[in-house]
This record gives C-alpha cells, structure tokens and sequence, in this order.
C-alpha cells in the first residue's frame, strides 16, 4: 500500500498533498510518543506545529531541545500570564526523558496504515471534522484523535448526550438507561459514553435498537474492540456511529488512561447524564470534569438504600447535577447551554488503593503484570515516563506494598488489586 493513501478514508478529508501526509504522520507520531492529555506537548505542538514539533520532541541535539523549551515557555507563558520559565525549562527536562522511551516505536505511517485497514482516520484539530466542543479542555485537549466508523465527529456530536454510570449497575439503573436512551435517541439525540459494561454497554445497544447513532470513546487504541464482552455490541457502533480514541494503535486500556479518557466524553458532549453510580464510581469523574466545562450535568435518583445511587444522590447533592428523570428533563437540561454553573464542590470519597496515589505511580502500578516480571524500561516504555521517574515511582509504590521485585522483574505487590 501506498503510503499516499494512509489518510484517505472514512469521512475524514484526505491530504492533498505531501506537506499534510507529513503532517497527519508527525501527528500519529506525537500521540503513541506522549501520554494522553500531555500539556508540555500540547503546548509545544500549538507553538511550532506537529511536524516541527515531532522533530524536536524527538531530538537528543541540545539545541533542539533548548527550541523546544523556548517555545513552550513562550506558548503557556503568553497564555498563562507569565509563566516561570525555569520551572517550565525543569518540566521540559523530565518530558524530554518520558518521550524519549518511546522514540524507536514511532512510525507514524504505519499506524495510519494500520487503522486505514480498518476504515479509520485520525483526526486533528485542522479538519472539519474536529469536535469543537473538546477545545474547551484548552491545555488539556486531546492532539488528535483515533477515528473509526462512518459517523463525522463534528456532526454527530452537535446533539449529544453523555449517559454514563456504573459497570455493575442493578435492575434499576439498567432501566433507567434505557429509557433515557430511547426517547433521547428517539427525539434525535446522538448518545455517547465509553464502551464499558453494564450503563455503558446499555446505553449503546439501547441506541442502536432505536436506529440512533452512538459514540463510544475508548481507553485504549481503537484498533481493539475493548472489552472483549462487548466486542458484537462495539462492531455494532462501528456500522452507524463512531468509536474514538486518542490512544496509539495497540496501546491498552489502562487504569490511568480510563480517566484520562473520561475528560473527552464530557467535553464532546452536549450534556452528560448519570443513571447509576456508587461512591466509587470513575462516571463520577466525568460529571465532575463536565461540570468544571460549564456542561449541564443531570444525575437520576434512586433509592436511598442502595449503594448504585448514592454516587447520583452526591452530584444532586453537592449541586454538581441537576435531578432528571426522564428524556424531556434532560432536553431542558441542555437548552441552556449559556447559562453559568458553580463549580462542584470537592467530593471526599471512600478510598481505594488508588486514590492517593501520585500520577506517575498510578501510571507505573497500571503498568505493572500480576504476575510475569517486567523490566524498569519496558516498564517505563508502557507508562510513558521516562527510566528515573519510573524507578522512582516503583520505589515508592515498592514502600507502600504496592509493588515487589521478583526474578523476572516488576510485579504488583501481593493484595493489590489487578
């Protein structure tokens, strides 16, 4: 296959030259090189463009990297109203160390080969197709984005609504889902969510019943069908909707991506809608990353005896969510999109092992085996940091039990959850 041809299918516009390919591959390359919602690439990709930016992020050349460093001091201290530029310059040197782990997987061309034999595309900020709503993340919006099925990104998602919630949601919230689902899908709603079991997976097929489009916005790179249980369901989505990713090809789903991902959802969406959420549940994550975006947040009530509510009755409570319950609540709900909402207050929820940990460790422990060893570079190479942030991190996830040395390597600690 030509590599003139990577970028031309689906309902993304093709290149019309060499300049965009180069582009479109230097973009491919920056987003299996960096982690999802990376701000120092952002910045440095907004400042020079993705091929520059792919050439110098790349680069061991010092001088390489002292351009780098200037022109993201420049982008977010413009921006951030006089940023420090040695904290920044320090920043860039940790970066610089994360990205290079990665450098010898880049092939750009590749990977839009990849997802052109799967009728997919990726996505940049440039084409029509661009979902405006995610440039609300500013800082943190995504580079590109994985794009597979016939549905336009920017069309689809005009009216879209975000119906989020439990994995292990009960009778109750299952049917609160879908009855949601089908009068929104019914009055023309698009219906997003991520791909996941239980409100998720009910939602999207719920959707396709009614010969609605869906969205499915994955952790992992679109090029798996993730989880495998939902694999039917996903190809379903796939005939008349979008699955989405801002992940790398071949790249998995781990814990901290999850949450990473959670931030699209709410952003591309019109509205997002909680049918069933315990304490715990990461659909509160997204209500509150909608809420800080000024999206209006509904949340359904249930009984106050179950723990598959009690996540919904906080958002009402903190004021995060507004109480709906049915499809015309949630179309009033999103009339409004001018209107100015308070942010939510800080929920302080029960913890898990995860809670408190710092970013890189959550990076490393998600990339640790439970129980095959893994060597620190393949380690680090997996979590996107670079080799002394990740010893660093399994040293500290090593003191909390969280992580133990073995023959063959790295593994979770024993107790830890996989």
């Amino acid at each position: 296959m030509d590599d003139s041809d990577v970028t031309s299918t689906g309902a993304s516009e093709p290149p019309c030259d060499l300049g965009a390919q180069r582009e479109r591959a230097a973009a491919a390359d920056l987003v299996r090189m960096a982690e999802p919602g990376d701000v120092l690439l952002a910045a440095l990709v907004r400042a020079v463009g993705f091929v520059e930016a792919r050439g110098l992020a790349a680069s061991d050349d010092g001088g390489d990297r002292r351009r780098a460093v200037e022109a993201v001091v420049e982008e977010l201290g413009g921006r951030g109203g006089g940023a420090d530029a040695s904290a920044l310059g320090a920043r860039m040197a940790d970066a610089f160390a994360r990205w290079a782990v990665r450098v010898d997987e880049l092939d750009g061309a590749r990977d839009l080969r990849i997802m052109q034999r799967l009728d997919g595309r990726l996505v940049i900020p440039a084409d029509g197709e661009w979902p405006i709503g995610l440039d609300d993340l500013g800082t943190h919006a995504p580079l590109a984005l994985w794009v597979r099925g016939p549905s336009r990104l920017n069309a689809v998602l005009q009216r879209s609504a975000a119906i989020v919630g439990a994995r292990a949601a009960d009778s109750y919230g299952l049917t609160v889902t879908k009855m949601l689902t089908w009068d929104l899908a019914g009055d023309g709603w698009t219906i997003v969510s991520g791909g996941a079991y239980g409100v998720d997976a009910a939602a999207h097929r719920t959707a396709l019943a009614a010969d609605a489009p869906t969205v499915a916005f994955m952790a992992g790179g679109a090029d798996t069908l993730y989880p495998r249980g939902n694999d039917q369901l996903l190809t379903g989505v796939l005939r008349s909707g979008a699955i989405v990713s801002e992940a790398a090809p071949g790249q998995t789903a781990m814990r901290h991506r999850f949450l990473l991902r959670n931030r699209l959802i709410a952003a591309a969406s019109r509205t997002t809608v909680v049918t069933a959420a315990g304490h715990r549940s990461g659909a509160l994550n997204t209500a509150y990353r909608a809420a800080e975006l000024l999206r209006p947040v509904g949340a359904v009530p249930g009984s106050v005896m179950s723990d598959q509510s009690a996540g919904c009755h906080r958002l009402i409570r903190d004021g995060a969510a507004v109480l709906v319950a049915d499809a015309q609540d949630v179309v009033a709900l999103a009339a409004p999109l001018t209107e100015t909402r308070d942010e939510p207050a800080d929920v302080q929820t029960a913890l898990r092992l995860t809670d408190s940990m710092h970013p890189h460790e959550l990076q490393m422990y998600s990339a640790l085996p439970v129980r095959r060893g893994v060597d620190v570079p393949t380690l680090a190479a997996r979590a996107g940091l670079g080799v002394g942030t990740a010893m660093a991190a399994l040293g500290m996830l090593e003191v909390a039990g969280h992580a133990r040395r073995t023959d063959t390597g790295w593994v979770k600690g024993a107790g830890s959850a996989g």
